[in-house]
């Protein structure tokens, strides 16, 4: 009895060792597996940490190179906002400078127009004055003592005195209407032939006759051509006057 006891007791120990082995080669292998599994893990982790490395590496890198484009966009923004603001204040000389211009050519265009106006001024009247010269000098020789001759140079006196002044034309008009008066007068004058003193003496009380019974009116031939040289003469003190006027101003 106490042998097969013993038997069993052998037989049950032999299991659990041979149980005790199967589990420690199981778990062996599991153990062997596990490590497999880990030493793989491990080397995936370790390529995926090098990986995430050159990744971070070249993000870095990438970085870097962003900084260094930011820095210098920021110089090139910078030196932009300050050509800018030069622009600005250039723009803000050049918009005074064309404003005092445009100011300038209208002060110049208003002294253009201003001395135009002068020119033209003195112009028309430097076309009186050279009228007024030819008239002075036309009526400075005597008037004919002749009706017809004088009739005609009246006529001639009326077209430059128009040139000159209209007005004048009206007095010259008064003289042309007193000179058949004035003529026809004079043509009735005593004649002087007279060689000797009785002769002069008896033509004398004659002269004086016809000078004191001269008809009414016949002294304003006299009259309107000394009337007509004096406004003549005023006439081309005024046009004198008017071209100092006009350069004074």
């Amino acid at each position: 009895m106490s042998s097969m006891k013993a038997l069993y007791a052998a037989i049950v120990v032999a299991a659990l060792f041979a149980g005790v082995a199967v589990t420690a080669v199981y778990y062996t292998s599991v153990l062997s597996e596990a490590e497999s599994r880990s030493q793989a893990a491990i080397a995936e982790l370790r390529a995926e940490n090098l990986r995430l490395q050159n990744l971070l590496s070249e993000a870095n890198n990438q970085r870097s190179m962003l900084q260094a484009d930011l820095k210098s966009l920021q110089t090139i923004v910078e030196e932009a906002r300050r050509e800018a603001q030069q622009l600005r204040a250039e723009l803000e000389k050049l918009n005074r400078q064309s404003s005092e211009l445009r100011s300038q050519l209208s002060t110049t265009h208003g002294e253009l127009g201003s001395l135009k106006s002068k020119v033209e001024q003195v112009k028309k009247v430097l076309e009186l004055l050279e009228n007024d010269r030819v008239l002075i000098s036309w009526i400075r020789t005597d008037p004919p003592g002749e009706r017809k001759a004088a009739r005609d140079y009246w006529n001639e006196t009326r077209a430059l005195a128009l040139k000159s002044d209209p007005n004048l034309a009206l007095t010259v008009d008064k003289i042309l209407a007193s000179l058949d008066l004035y003529f026809d007068w004079l043509e009735k004058a005593p004649p002087l032939n007279a060689t000797s003193r009785q002769e002069i003496v008896k033509w004398c009380p004659l002269y004086i006759d016809w000078l004191l019974n001269a008809p009414p009116g016949v002294n304003e031939y006299q009259e309107a051509i000394k009337q007509f040289r004096q406004e003549a003469f005023l006439v081309f003190i005024s046009h004198i006057d008017s071209l100092s006027n006009i350069f004074s101003q």
